[in-house]
């Protein structure tokens, strides 16, 4: 799947039919960040370890895991079996967003399977089809554990090879949310929140912590 040249703005003309021929998920690699391992999680019944472990590839907990014939893993039958919990990119479809380094964003009309029967239609704008697919609480989310990232890059791009490769073990733990949460709350004796959006932004004051805290370390070693 590959995006046309042209760039949009949402206040860009658009509109998209989905008829459910469920094309567009079949051989794609579906990216995933903490906040959607742990909605889809939830949708499962799982802590985000188990659901890390059990649905994503080699359990890293970033890219969902396909069958044999190339689908993804939670296509079923009747299509998707976690359609209300459906990643960010599964919602822009068939858009793709881009966000600039100084914060701003842009889209992309990707290249869908040639045999997709969705429908582009001229009726509407991205910002009305971003609002029907209830994409702004994913693309916060997103947002901001993208700028964690961007982070930790620059940061640890600093620290001597041997901080950065201690920082590369955690990285597992670091991503999964519940055990994040559930170490903290125990170590400061707290009672661990139970609305996904109070949890994430736990979630990334954590990780923030724990980039500060490594450059802490490295700088009492030196």
């Amino acid at each position: 799947m590959t995006a046309q040249s042209s760039t949009a703005s949402r206040s860009a003309p658009f509109g998209y039919v989905c008829r459910r021929c469920s094309r567009c998920c079949q051989d794609k690699q579906i990216q995933v960040n903490p906040y959607e391992v742990a909605r889809l999680a939830r949708a499962k019944g799982q802590s985000t370890s188990a659901f890390r472990a059990d649905w994503t590839v080699d359990g890293r907990g970033t890219t969902l895991r396909w069958t044999e014939d190339g689908a993804c893993v939670f296509l079923g039958p009747h299509g998707c079996e976690v359609h209300g919990d459906r990643p960010l990119v599964c919602r822009l479809y068939p858009l793709g967003r881009h966000v600039r380094s100084d914060g701003g964003e842009y889209f992309t009309t990707l290249e869908g399977h040639p045999q997709s029967a969705g429908q582009f239609t001229g009726d509407g704008t991205i910002a009305e089809y971003l609002s029907a697919q209830g994409a702004q609480p994913f693309m916060d989310a997103a947002d901001a554990y993208f700028r964690w990232l961007c982070v930790a890059h620059e940061r640890l791009a600093r620290l001597a090879d041997n901080a950065a490769d201690e920082a590369g073990t955690a990285d597992a733990d670091l991503l999964d949310m519940d055990t994040m949460i559930a170490r903290h709350c125990e170590a400061t004796a707290k009672a661990e929140p139970t609305n996904l959006d109070d949890r994430m932004r736990l979630h990334l004051r954590l990780l923030h912590n724990a980039i500060a805290n490594l450059e802490d370390h490295h700088a009492e070693a030196t």
